[in-house]
């Protein structure tokens, strides 16, 4: 090939030179290489074969454990199971043979009697008692009986109308009395319930029972008190009959008495 001096070569006609891309380059030269501006990106070419994997690395140290997480709520209890079957009861043992029994031994002498004791209370104890009078028993004041009909352990005052029981114990009493309201002013006779209380007078006072007519009575009329009453008793007490009405009364015999009590221990 035939050698060229460069500064021979026509940098105006590259293009048809066998010397083009020299030509270029002294084009280039020429014009101190300005560059033009850099043209659009083309496409991408198509992806190439996946290269080989490399090989693991090693493995890095372990990290700390993390803290403990909070307790979760207890869960639901689950059903109870169910109870099992009894054993059976072991055997009853064997009972012990009974020793023998001793021999009596000889029987004492008898010893003398001793005294006599004291009776024991009687329960043979009673009273009755009636009246036959009109009397007048002013309010509060106590209601006398004129006459004793019968009377065992028990004794009655007709002068102050008390009953003795000597014995303690348990009675039972009946009364009934025929009366009428004896109001003192005749023009103001009101009509009025009348009232017998039966009382201990003695040692102290105690109301036992309470009866009374079931209507009111004026001056006029006449009405009976019924009652009876069980009483526990201490020995050596006494009891009488109270008018407790509002007024005085009076005793009124119906047929023949007027009024009549009994009295009888039953324990």
């Amino acid at each position: 090939m035939e050698e060229k001096n460069i500064l021979e070569i026509d940098t105006n006609n590259c293009d048809n030179t066998d010397n083009s891309c020299l030509c270029q380059v002294i084009q280039c030269l020429t014009n101190n290489c300005k560059q033009g501006p850099t043209g659009p990106t083309g496409p991408t070419g198509p992806q190439g074969p996946c290269g080989d994997c490399g090989s693991t690395g090693p493995t890095g140290p372990q990290g700390r454990t993390g803290d403990p997480g909070a307790t979760g709520a207890d869960g639901i209890p689950g059903p109870t199971g169910a109870t099992g079957p009894t054993g059976p009861t072991g055997a009853t043992g064997p009972t012990g043979a009974t020793g023998p029994t001793g021999a009596t031994g000889p029987t004492g002498a008898t010893g003398p009697t001793g005294p006599k004791g004291d009776n024991g209370p009687s329960f043979n104890s009673y009273a009755m008692v009636h009246d036959e009078s009109n009397a007048v028993v002013p309010k509060n004041f106590p209601v006398t009986f004129d006459t004793t009909n019968l009377s065992n352990n028990i004794t009655y005052n007709s002068g102050t109308g008390d009953f003795f029981i000597p014995d303690e114990g348990i009675y039972i009493i009946h009364w009934w009395i025929n009366v009428k309201n004896h109001n003192k002013d005749v023009n103001a006779c009101e009509d009025k319930a009348l009232s017998i209380e039966l009382h201990r007078y003695w040692p102290s006072d105690e109301l036992i029972a309470h009866s009374s007519t079931h209507n009111k009575v004026n001056c006029c009329d006449s009405g009976t008190i019924n009652g009876n009453a069980i009483f526990s008793a201490l020995a050596g007490t006494s009891y009488r009959f109270i008018n407790s009405s509002e007024v005085d009364l009076q005793l009124i015999p119906n047929d023949l008495y007027s009024a009549c009590v009994s009295i009888t221990r039953i324990n």
